[in-house]
């Protein structure tokens, strides 16, 4: 079981069931709505072709999540 922690943006707890799963999260839930979601999520194609090539094979997808920069609520 994880253990509450407050919020980084009001203060607010974090509920234990969103700690379970988004271990990394350091706002709550209705912080993270009102900042449009606490990561950016980036995907990459994977290039599986032959260098120099001009046919594009693509294989799967690098993914790539990079925290938002979290204010104050009062800050907006």
């Amino acid at each position: 079981m994880t253990t509450p922690q407050p919020c980084a943006r009001c203060g607010n707890e974090i509920p234990a069931e969103r700690l379970q799963a988004l271990p990394e999260t350091q706002v709550c839930v209705a912080c993270s709505r009102a900042m449009g979601g606490e990561f950016t999520v980036y995907l990459t194609p994977e290039r599986i072709s032959k260098e120099g090539s001009l046919k594009k094979n693509y294989g799967g997808y690098t993914t790539r999540k990079v925290r938002k920069p979290i204010k104050p609520a009062g800050g907006e």
